[in-house]
Order: structure tokens, then C-alpha cells, then sequence
């Protein structure tokens, strides 16, 4: 065993220098150069130096704790290169992480937060966010008071910065990030992606759903037109356990396995104005579990926003797929509300490549719209559109850098390839986008569901 270095003071500057540092690394010197030290020394050494504790002249001087944080900095490199390294095995990863662990770390956590009413990602990052700021703070001080060197300062809050970020990355991976490196969804079922798409397709799948939506809104409403925007009802229990309901009869569809499990519910986050600055309508947060929507959000996009992002707690990360397993879980649902939300939305994104192409004919199924369809519709967009600006540009730009991180392809443009995934499921299940029995195909099964892993038919 080497003893451990001894510490000794350099008596022209006061400061205490590691013995190990100041005789024991320097290597034989050349000739007309002995103070010379080998290249592999010298961070040790400026370590050595930043982390010194002069006892009058800098009292407020910190240890670094350089190895553990330099291993937590580390061990998010690593974290990433792993989810890297799987994206090259979709078998091995879909096998060990996305249809064993990761839905059973998503459900502990969801129901160990999930009866907490408030929005615990907030507190989370807010708490993250505070602790950069006080250590930072208490440092710029320390050094404009002099007692503490500004070396020691920088390299300390670097490195704490270096820890708290390695961390976040190692535990966003191993919670749900790995989702990211499963085979896309029309892979797994094999599916080939839509090349070219002919109008008579988008018009036979647009009228599709601008008849269920209708039919969707007289079941709420009674009427064609009630005078007012749609409104969900106060207790939105009901619809969101509908969703669950609808996930799990569009994974057995599909063939595809899935947690007979209740998850947390998604929360309210008390942060509304900033998400509306910033253009976040939801978001879910794999350190806690919670599926999270904003306040304020129009009744006839809610539902459908809903079942995306429960999509994303139960492992679906990919925003397209997201999107799709949204349309899925709600079409599914026994609940009016739901899959009226859910044909709104469907209905825009393929009428949107409809006009692409034939515009007169997407100016006729937007005339077949009910009036409170079309009223829903008006109202959404001019909600959303209050909103655009500097703010939302930036958070666009952000969302775009953490998905193409992740490789996305087309990053933030990945949204809209839930058009291509619907089209694909019409295809595969004779051009039918509206379940079999019409828009009451959801049907009134329990809800409860026994414990474990439905792995499909």
C-alpha cells in the first residue's frame, strides 16, 4: 500500500501543495531543465493546485471532490454511448428493456408519484435549477470578498455542473431514454412506409373521419350545433380511464404486448404561463413517472393530447408514434369525448395532405363539417395561435435538439409523420381507419384489468 501523500507549504506564496504533486510526478528531468514534468502530470497537478486549501489567505476555498463527480460526468457519457449501442440491436433492446424493464420502472414510478396531486417534475427541475444558482452564487461572492481563489471557484462549480448533469443523463436513460433505441413501430409490425400516397386514398380515409367526427359530436351533444365550444366534463377521470382502456384493446389489435396495470394519472402543472411561453402543450417526465398537461387546453384537443402522452409513459418515445398510439388509445376508448378528439385530429393531419394535392376536395369535407365541428376547430386554432412567438420558437428549437440528440430522424418534423403511421394501420387493416361498429366501437368492457403483462394474442 503507498502512503498517502504528504502536504506541504511553499513558503513565498503561503499555499499547501501536494507533496505527490510538487517532487514525486516529476520524472527525470532533462538536462538544463529540471523542473520539466511529463504531459500525463500536468492535469493532476492543476488539480492539485485549484483544489488547495491556504489556510489565511483563502478560507473559503472548497475540496473539488474531482473523482466522484468526474465519475458521475462519466458515467452519463457512458449512459448515452449504451443507447447508441443498442439503436445497433433493436432485438436485444426490445426484448430486454422495452417490453420487460422499462414499462415496469414506468408504472413503479407513476404509482409511487401518481398520488401526489401536484406535478413533482416541477419541484424537481426548480430544485435543480436553484441549487446551480446558490452555489454559484455563494461562490461570486466568496470571490469578490477575496477569500476565495476564483480557480477554485470555476473548477468547483464546473464540475458540480458536470455531476448534476451526468446524473440526469444516466437515470433519463436507464428510467425510459433506451426507448429510444427500439425499432421504429411500422419495423416491429412490418409495415413499409408509405412512398406515394394517391388522392383518392387520402379522400376515401379524410371522409372517413370527417363522418365519424360528426357522428362522434351528435353522441356528446345531440345536436348539430350547441351553441359553444365542446367542454369536457369537470371530473376527467372517467375520460382518461377510458384511454387506458382504449390502449389496451389497440396493443391487442396490434398484437402487441402491454401492462395490464393502472398507471398514476397525468397531472396539471402549476407552471401554465411558462409552458404557454415556450409552446409546451405537455410533456412527460421520466425522472418521476407523470404524464403532465397544461391547464387551458380546448376539450376537443385534450383527450387526444391526453393518450399521447400516457403513450410516452408507457415507453412509446418516439413523437410520431406517440402520436399515433394517442389516435389508437382514444379511437378505442369508451368515451365520446375521447374518440372525438382523437377523429379531430386525425381528420386535420390527413386533410392537410389532402389540400396538398387536391384542394378542392378538401374544401368540400371541411364544408361537411358539423358547425360545432367546425367551431371546435376554429376555437383550437386560435387558442394556439395566442401563443406563437419568440418564446415558442425557442422551445421549438430545443425539443428539435433534444430529439435529433436522441436520433429522430427530422426531429421536431417528426410530429407529423403520425400521418404516414395512419395511413400505414388503413392499409394493413383494409383501408379502415375507424374501428369496426362505427364511433361506439369502443363498447362499455370493464375497465379494471388483473395485474401483469398482456402479451397479445
Amino acid at each position: 500500500m503507498n502512503p498517502a501523500p504528504r502536504l506541504v507549504r511553499l513558503p513565498a506564496t503561503g499555499n499547501t501543495y501536494c507533496e505527490f504533486a510538487q517532487s514525486h510526478l516529476r520524472s527525470p528531468a532533462p538536462k538544463g531543465n529540471p523542473t520539466w514534468i511529463q504531459p500525463q502530470h500536468l492535469a493532476f497537478i492543476l488539480l492539485s493546485m485549484v483544489a488547495t486549501t491556504p489556510d489565511r489567505a483563502y478560507p473559503r476555498n472548497q475540496d473539488l471532490h474531482a473523482r466522484r463527480r468526474l465519475l458521475w460526468a462519466t458515467a452519463g457519457i457512458i449512459a448515452y454511448a449504451v443507447s447508441v449501442l443498442l439503436s445497433q440491436l433493436p432485438s436485444l433492446t426490445e426484448w430486454l428493456y422495452g417490453e420487460t424493464l422499462g414499462p415496469w420502472i414506468a408504472w413503479l414510478l407513476s404509482r409511487a408519484t401518481g398520488w401526489i396531486p401536484l406535478a413533482l417534475g416541477e419541484l424537481v427541475v426548480l430544485a435543480l435549477i436553484l441549487r446551480q444558482l446558490v452555489g454559484g452564487t455563494f461562490a461570486v461572492i466568496d470571490v469578490l470578498r477575496s477569500q476565495r481563489q476564483w480557480t477554485n471557484a470555476l473548477a468547483g462549480g464546473t464540475l458540480r455542473l458536470g455531476q448534476d448533469v451526468g446524473v440526469l443523463v444516466t437515470l433519463f436513460y436507464v428510467l425510459w431514454g433506451f426507448n429510444y433505441s427500439r425499432a421504429e413501430l411500422d419495423q416491429r409490425l412490418g409495415w413499409s412506409t408509405p412512398i406515394s400516397i394517391e388522392a383518392v386514398e387520402l379522400t376515401d380515409l379524410a371522409n372517413q373521419l370527417v363522418t365519424a367526427a360528426n357522428e362522434s359530436y351528435r353522441e356528446i351533444h345531440g345536436t348539430d350545433d350547441a351553441g359553444e365550444p365542446t367542454q369536457l366534463p369537470a371530473n376527467r377521470a372517467p375520460v382518461e380511464d377510458a384511454i387506458t382502456a382504449g390502449w389496451l384493446r389497440a396493443r391487442r389489435q396490434l398484437d402487441l404486448p402491454a401492462l395490464t396495470v393502472s398507471y398514476g394519472r397525468a397531472k396539471t402543472p402549476l407552471l401554465t404561463p411558462w409552458y404557454e411561453l415556450v409552446g409546451v402543450a405537455g410533456f412527460y417526465f421520466p425522472f418521476t413517472g407523470e404524464a403532465n398537461l397544461r391547464a387551458g387546453i380546448p376539450a376537443v384537443d385534450q383527450p387526444k393530447m391526453l393518450a399521447h402522452e400516457e403513450a410516452h409513459q408507457r415507453g412509446v418515445a418516439r413523437e410520431d408514434e406517440a402520436n399515433f398510439w394517442g389516435y389508437l388509445s382514444a379511437v378505442h376508448a369508451p368515451n365520446a369525448y375521447a374518440r372525438y378528439s382523437a377523429f379531430v385530429f386525425a381528420q386535420q393531419q390527413l386533410m392537410a395532405a389532402l389540400a396538398r394535392v387536391d384542394r378542392n376536395q378538401w374544401l368540400a369535407f371541411a364544408e361537411q363539417r358539423l358547425p360545432g365541428v367546425q367551431r371546435d376547430i376554429d376555437e383550437s386554432r386560435e387558442y394556439w395561435r395566442r401563443f406563437r412567438g419568440r418564446g415558442t420558437r425557442i422551445g421549438t428549437r430545443v425539443n428539435d435538439a433534444f430529439l435529433r440528440t436522441n436520433r429522430v430522424a427530422g426531429g421536431i418534423h417528426s410530429y407529423s409523420r403520425s400521418a404516414l403511421l395512419l395511413i400505414s394501420y388503413a392499409r394493413a387493416h383494409d383501408g379502415q381507419l375507424v374501428p369496426a361498429g362505427g364511433t361506439s366501437a369502443g363498447g362499455n368492457e370493464p375497465l379494471s384489468q388483473p395485474v401483469g403483462l398482456d402479451r397479445g394474442r
